[in-house]
């Protein structure tokens, strides 16, 4: 009965999200021809205190065994490292003293969405100001997103394209490498899945817009490849409610979890890692 429930409430869900939001016209000038994004390079990850930095790269990196892209260091009053997922790269950063979060009562969350642009920095602030969608950019590298429909609460988007981006892309390029020839513990492959939260059928709009020429299956799906597939689920708030990772071997990762005692459990090939041990990251292996 309980599960029954579950699958109705995730309906209602879906046609509050679905309906009104096709009613709602594009910009003007809106070219859903023309590709903004490519591929998402980061997801970060915010900390609550200064102390729980290392206690979430080591998270990351022992217990995941995910290989370091780059060790934590300091930067002013917060602390910074990155851990590559085989086709992104998780960055634990912070305290943020002066953001606004929905609630202070976290360890850490998944917050920010850093994609990479199709062509480059001013190609993507021209697209976004005919999608009429606020932001600012941060010289030819960076573009943030100020628009209030798409973010604030819980999540941040921005993209990024490095002056260095071949050697970085070369260095992804290797950690790949290396993940691919691990057929030991874990076995972590690539994030396959981010479920996002959104609160109405303009912040669906929204999406549309940004994402375009990619486009929503009826499951509230798209992907940027093969591999990576983001989703949307009726929240609250608007947030990056989960990540789910796909590994080598269903069993022989239930296996790893419980010989290095990360508490977890499964369901209908579906692993969920305690998120007491994740520091409140819900994270997934399927």
């Amino acid at each position: 009965m309980r599960r029954i429930l579950f699958t109705l409430l995730i309906w209602a869900g879906f046609d509050s999200l679905i309906s009104g939001q096709d009613m709602m016209k594009f910009p003007e000038n809106f070219r859903a021809d023309e590709t903004l994004i490519s591929n998402l390079h980061t997801l970060s990850i915010h900390i609550q205190e200064p102390a729980l930095h290392d206690s979430v790269f080591r998270f990351l990196t022992e217990k995941l065994q995910l290989p370091v892209y780059y060790q934590p260091m300091m930067l002013g009053e917060r602390r910074y490292g990155g851990v590559f997922a085989g086709n992104l790269v998780l960055e634990p950063c912070g305290p943020y003293p002066d953001m606004v979060y929905v609630s202070r009562d976290f360890k850490a969350i998944f917050f920010g969405l850093t994609f990479e642009p199709a062509v480059s920095i001013s190609d993507a602030s021209r697209i976004l100001r005919e999608r009429q969608i606020d932001h600012e950019t941060g010289g030819d590298e960076f573009v943030f997103l100020k628009d209030t429909v798409l973010c604030g609460e819980n999540i941040f988007i921005s993209l990024m394209d490095k002056h260095d981006k071949l050697r970085d892309h070369v260095r992804l390029d290797s950690l790949r490498h290396l993940m691919e020839l691990d057929n030991t513990g874990l076995g972590i492959e690539y994030v396959k899945e981010i479920r996002l939260g959104i609160t109405d059928p303009e912040s669906m709009h929204q999406w549309k817009t940004f994402i375009a020429p990619h486009s929503l299956n009826e499951n509230l799906t798209w992907g940027t490849d093969d591999k990576l597939h983001f989703v949307y689920f009726k929240a609250p708030y608007k947030e990056v409610i989960s990540i789910t990772f796909k590994v080598k071997s269903f069993r022989e990762a239930e296996k790893y979890l419980a010989e290095n005692k990360v508490f977890f459990t499964s369901d209908a090939g579906r692993i969920r890692i305690d998120s007491n041990r994740s520091f409140g990251l819900l994270i997934f292996l399927q």
